[in-house]
């Protein structure tokens, strides 16, 4: 009988201690110290593994070739002077004036000879040529410029592309410029005036 009492209370020990297992919420029987710890685990891996991506992007960006900055200057200043070149500076607009001013005085002075082919070649051909003289200075200097940048930078691929686009663009100007001051030095845009023959 002792034995039969006993095997009855243990099976009503067990009945109870399932009952409350089922009474138990399922998320907290899912839930384990374990559990928690590799999930915390999981987490510090992440956080960790995206600050390790952003310290490759940021090394990335900071690292990134910075395109020449004084090759950009260079090829900027020669594409100034290849526009200068063209349009023409105020030193070469002073230069033409003082041709100007001392074709004037010799002209007064008797200088230039008294004749009417040295008083147009001090009046216009002379202040002419100092313009056009200036004019290939500065066409000249865009055109060693940009072509030694270029020379320099043509293969590497550090270099921005703007930086050669403006280097490129300054040899243009200046070659233009070349063409355009030897027109001008040489006459062959307009012939120097002449005064007419005196007939009688």
């Amino acid at each position: 009988m002792a034995t039969e009492s006993t095997k009855i209370t243990e099976t009503t020990d067990s009945n109870t201690e399932g009952e409350q297992d089922e009474t138990r919420d399922p998320k907290q029987l899912r839930e384990s110290p374990v559990d928690e710890a590799v999930e915390g685990e999981g987490e510090d891996a992440d956080a960790s593994g995206e600050a390790a991506d952003d310290d490759v992007l940021d090394t990335s960006v900071d690292t990134a070739p910075a395109g020449g900055f004084a090759a950009g200057a260079v090829a900027v200043v020669s594409a100034g002077l290849g526009l200068c070149s063209l349009t023409g500076t105020p030193l070469g607009d002073m230069l033409r004036a003082r041709k100007e001013l001392i074709g004037q005085i010799e002209a007064n002075t008797g200088g230039a000879g008294g004749a009417g082919g040295d008083q147009i070649d001090a009046f216009y051909g002379a202040p002419w040529h100092t313009a056009a003289f200036m004019n290939g200075v500065f066409a000249l200097a865009a055109v060693v410029i940009g072509g030694v940048l270029l020379a320099l930078h043509a293969g590497r691929a550090d270099t921005r592309p703007w930086v050669k686009a403006v280097a490129l663009g300054g040899l243009v100007l200046g070659a233009i410029g070349l063409l355009v001051a030897g027109g001008m030095y040489f006459d062959l845009f307009a012939s120097k005036p002449e005064l007419p023959q005196r007939t009688g």
